[in-house]
């Protein structure tokens, strides 16, 4: 039986199957959680989730030989388009003209893997008795370890990861592996981010070393400025000459500009995230998922104040006034900006925070 013939038979049985991002959404807001999934409301879509879903589809013909970079480029800029035409927009235009830019160099700039990939590949798995998991895992590709290991490698368009962050979103990859394990013959070696709006800057040193450093795609000039003075220095120019030169570079983004011999200097490398699998982490994300469905299940689906909504404040409400589903309808949200519409900067109310934009 295949994943999609077992995912089909524990729908028919009325078995639930989770997916991480059903998990995440009850980690993030119980009452998101409760209106989408026990409510059973559509919801609406954001930004970040649309463009991401279109570089993923994007990626998926450009490696499975249905599309080029080319068609890559147009889908992408057709995508936004339309999503201007429909008001679903960004936090604020900065925001938006860096996102857009950084995905625009990765289109136009990123290295095909040469190896052979499986794309999309469902996974449905029982992690411990009666709680079973399904997802897609966006790429496999062959083990430099040889066979049976394999590399799991997903695309990733948010911003990168540090600290809590870091474990928080590593358990997503660490479902895979143990999905992919406990279904099939092979072993995970990696698993890794191709963290899609940076880049690493590489150049070697004096020391013989090479220094990477990674960098938003459409700043990455200005991201080492400072290096690029070095270098120019050396060459004994005229200080006005330099700065001349390293503004045109960053406007332009690139090092065309500048003598040769700084341009052969560096490179730039696609941004590949190992995330370190240890029997603990995967431990840990095992205990996640049991302790969270435990948890879902063990809540009143009928009693709507069961389900509690984040603790809002205006400097950890960027999920709810940009990602949440239901950020139009949440009655959390809705009482939460009322209470607080005089305390708002114009800044903070030009970036969302105002009833006009979220309920107009």
């Amino acid at each position: 039986m295949n994943a999609q013939e077992k995912l089909s038979e524990l729908k028919e049985k009325g078995i639930p199957v989770y997916s991480f991002s059903r998990l995440g959404s009850f980690y993030n807001c119980e009452y998101e959680y409760f209106n989408t999934y026990v409510e059973q409301k559509k919801g609406i879509e954001n930004v970040y989730t649309l463009i991401g879903s279109e570089i993923h589809d994007n990626m998926e013909k450009f490696y499975g030989g249905e599309g080029d970079r080319e068609s890559f480029k147009n889908n992408y800029e057709n995508k936004l388009i339309e999503l201007e035409m429909l008001g679903v927009k960004f936090p604020n235009d900065k925001i938006g003209d860096s996102y857009k830019s950084d995905v625009r160099h990765f289109i136009s700039n990123f290295t095909p893997i040469e190896k052979k990939m499986i794309q999309e590949q469902l996974i449905v798995f029982e992690i411990a008795d009666g709680i079973w998991m399904q997802g897609y895992i966006d790429s496999i590709i062959p083990s430099d370890k040889g066979k049976p290991f394999v590399d799991v490698i997903d695309w990733k368009t948010s911003s990168k990861f540090s600290g809590k962050k870091l474990d928080e979103a590593g358990k997503q990859l660490l479902m895979y592996k143990v999905g992919l394990e406990s279904t099939t013959p092979y072993k995970v070696d990696k698993v890794m981010w191709c963290m899609v709006k940076y880049v690493n800057v590489c150049w070697k040193q004096k020391n013989g070393k090479i220094k990477e450093k990674m960098s938003n795609r459409s700043k990455w000039v200005k991201e080492i400025r400072k290096q690029l003075e070095k270098d120019m220095y050396s060459l004994q120019l005229e200080d006005f000459e330099i700065e001349l030169l390293l503004d045109q570079a960053i406007d332009e983004n690139n090092l065309d500009c500048l003598p040769k011999v700084v341009q052969e200097k560096y490179w730039l490398e696609d941004c590949f995230v190992e995330y370190e699998i240890t029997n603990e982490k995967v431990d840990e994300f095992k205990k996640y998922v049991i302790e969270t469905v435990q948890e879902i299940e063990s809540k009143d689906r009928k009693n709507e104040d069961e389900w509690k909504s984040i603790e809002l404040n205006k400097y950890n409400s960027f999920y709810c006034s940009t990602l949440c589903g239901h950020r139009k309808s949440c009655k959390f949200y809705k009482n939460f900006l009322e209470e607080n519409a005089d305390g708002f900067t114009k800044k903070e109310q030009r970036d969302g925070f105002n009833l006009e934009n979220l309920f107009g």
